[in-house]
């Protein structure tokens, strides 16, 4: 097989079987006037009910792409035929098929001892190339990351870059000895489908089609997983959520959970987004549209060697998909076979329809829209129904409900983490509208009474905002601001959209202020997001955080010069107060004419610290201008400041000592001179004396 070379994943190594170890400007005024649009929005939405003279959205519409329905920036898309439709279109035999596929033409899809792949495993690699090739129109391949060669292939979004990634995760490889139909040849089954399925839609954010190798090298970690968390940390690739399939076929009722599908996620914050959405959003489409086979358990211990896992630890939010009862008789064995009698493709089926019913709800609101979930039928006396929703916003949850007259019917909302019934009303006159002004995030019903003692036609609608990010922007106000729904930090410079819109700064520019330095640098040192230069020394403040000078300081080292005059001006460092370590400022140095780049402005080897302690000129060599430097006289005690060191009326230049006075040369040798003319005079004096006497 030569795979396409054309795909976008430049970045990675072409697949290979053969190679082995290849490795805003928003400003107040403008968030305003957006909130005034949504408010003037609620107040006019029309209410729908079942009349020639409005359109309504039916629920026998096939599934029809973004890109296909021409549906305006704002405008309300039918999410309920969209589930609908994913849940009808959704090929129980495309997976049961794949997974007979991988199972009979490759079992025992292992590592060598070596660490290469075996045969069956590299030719597992090639089918599943094919097959996805196939199942997208040959738009996409994989191609391998990672020492462990884990599989990729991505979908790309239609937002502009980087944008958030999804994740939809299986697991190729297998032990030893089997033929990995459950273990977990079925996983990578509900990957190759979801690509079909998703193969026409255009979505916002990238969609990552992985199949990771290495599950079962390590007993304790699933290394391949774990390389490829690395690989998206290294890559810097955001991601929304990651569905992670593992075994899905096993159904014995008789066994705890044995008929279910058990979702496990991320609870190591309270954030709604990060941990309950997700799992809230497939349980209620299976509840509604499935047999209600997916269901939320809190116990991690089953995804501890899992791609979710990883994800966990770094703080990713993914879902561990997985069949409720953990383990069973066959897999990892010779008895995991395809036709396995306790294996039931309708789990797999509902499994993989709920994900990408998810995927295709969040990726409905790329532009703008919002959701609107719509029932129409006839209700029995005495009977209800009901539709279940998550609200990732805070804000008005709107519902109509319409009936034939002559029938009581009552609506509610009710919070289902606490089952209290937050809004209700009762009319006989054939229209309810409910609107309510919900305070917290999380899953709700709407549930729909029929008191009369006859039946009626009935329908009702639900519409709402959408938070896909949790940024606390609606997706329809990102759609005015240019922001991604898919990404709490559009311009990744490491702030929320939300507190850029509240500081003022541009959550679609890391460097609002064109300074040179990102915004979430500029909020750590405290500068301004939306100034260039936050101390109006003349120094952008993206330069000044690149130099090392505080952005908030005209004189970072408090020397007595600016900044700027220290890096244009003087050429002096403007982090330290004495350039030149010769214990004078700056600003002193250049008050006083003197060289801050230079301990020795006249180069006269004396300090200029030292001669202004000793009253010597610093900017003259030769301070009193005698003809010997100020380092001469230093070193041979003479005064540098003084003309005739030693005040004998001689200069030092003349004087053959110039360090002492000639008096007192001279008087010493007048003294001896006297006394030695006394003496002779004595002497004298004394031989005349004699000669007398005689």
């Amino acid at each position: 097989m030569e795979p396409d070379t054309s795909s976008n994943c430049a970045r990675d190594n072409l697949f290979n079987r053969n190679r082995a170890k290849t490795a805003i400007m928003c400003i107040g005024s403008r968030r305003s006037i957006t909130l005034t649009i949504m408010l003037l929005i609620f107040l006019i939405q029309p209410v729908l009910i079942p009349n020639d003279s409005i359109a309504y959205l039916g629920t026998d519409s096939i599934l029809t792409p973004v890109a296909e329905s021409q549906v305006a920036q704002g405008e309300y898309v039918n999410i309920t035929s969209v589930w609908q439709d994913i849940f009808a279109q959704t090929s129980k035999e495309n997976i049961e098929d794949d997974t007979q596929t991988i199972s009979q033409q490759y079992p025992s899809r292992v590592w060598s001892e070596d660490m290469t792949p075996t045969q069956n495993l590299q030719d597992a690699w090639t089918w599943a190339n094919t097959t996805l090739g196939e199942n997208t129109d040959g738009e996409l391949s994989f191609h391998q990351v990672t020492e462990y060669q884990n599989l990729v292939a991505v979908k790309n979004g239609t937002l502009p870059e980087p944008r958030t990634a999804v994740i939809i995760a299986g697991i190729i490889d297998t032990v030893s000895g089997t033929p990995g139909a459950n273990d977990m040849g079925v996983s990578v089954a509900a990957v190759l489908e979801c690509a079909r399925m998703l193969h026409n839609f255009e979505l916002g954010f990238d969609v990552y089609y992985v199949l990771t190798n290495g599950h079962n090298i390590d007993p304790d970690y699933d290394l391949g997983a774990r390389s490829f968390v690395d690989w998206l940390e290294e890559n810097e690739i955001q991601t929304l959520t990651a569905f992670t399939f593992t075994r899905l076929l096993f159904n014995r009722v008789q066994y705890l959970y044995g008929a279910k599908i058990s979702l496990r996620t991320f609870d190591e914050t309270s954030d709604y987004h990060q941990t309950l959405w997700m799992p809230d959003l497939l349980v209620s489409t299976s509840t509604t549209y499935g047999s209600s086979r997916l269901q939320h358990v809190v116990d991690h211990g089953v995804a501890e060697d899992s791609l979710a896992y990883e994800m966990w630890e770094r703080g990713r939010p993914a879902i561990h998909i997985a069949q409720g009862y953990w383990p069973e008789p066959y897999s990892a064995g010779a008895g995991d076979i395809w036709n396995a009698a306790d294996y039931n493709y309708f789990k797999a089926t509902e499994a993989t329809a709920s994900v990408l019913a998810a995927i295709a709800y969040i990726g409905q609101m790329q532009t703008g829209n919002n959701a609107a979930f719509y029932e129409q039928g006839q209700l029995q006396n005495s009977s209800s129904t009901q539709l279940i929703f998550s609200l990732t916003k805070t804000g008005y949850v709107n519902a109509t409900v319409w009936w034939d007259a002559n029938v009581t019917m009552r609506a509610e909302i009710r919070r289902d983490s606490t089952g209290t019934v937050v809004y209700r009303r009762t009319e006989s006159d054939g229209l309810i509208r409910l609107r309510y002004l919900s305070s917290a995030v999380g899953k709700y019903r709407l549930r729909v009474y029929n008191l009369g003692e006859n039946s009626t036609p009935f329908g009702f609608n639900v519409t709402y905002l959408s938070d896909c990010d949790g940024d606390g922007i609606s997706d329809f106000e990102e759609a005015l601001l240019g922001t991604s729904p898919y990404s709490r930090d559009s311009d990744g410079d490491g702030l929320t959209d939300d507190f850029e819109l509240e500081y003022g700064s541009d959550p679609t520019s890391s460097d609002s202020d064109n300074d040179g330095a990102l915004d979430s640098d500029e909020y750590a040192a405290g500068s301004s997001l939306i100034l260039n230069d936050t101390d109006q020394d003349g120094l952008l403040d993206g330069f000044e955080v690149q130099i090392g000078t505080s952005p908030l300081l005209v004189d970072t080292d408090s020397d007595g010069l600016s900044d700027f005059e220290e890096v244009n001006v003087y050429l002096t460092d403007p982090t330290k107060e004495d350039t030149d370590r010769d214990g004078l400022e700056d600003g002193f140095e250049v008050q006083f004419g003197l060289n801050p780049l230079s301990p020795d402005s006249d180069n006269d080897s004396l300090s200029d610290l030292f001669e202004i302690l000793n009253g010597i000129d610093p900017m003259s060599p030769d301070t009193d201008g005698d003809g010997w430097g100020d380092a001469y006289e230093v070193e041979y005690c003479m005064l540098p400041d003084s003309t005739d060191t030693d005040g004998d009326f001689l200069p030092d230049t003349w004087d053959w000592n110039p360090q002492e006075h000639w008096v007192n040369v001279i008087a010493p040798i007048g003294l001896l001179s006297t006394v030695i003319l006394l003496g002779v005079y004595a002497l004298l004096k004394y031989q005349v004396y004699k000669k007398r006497e005689e």
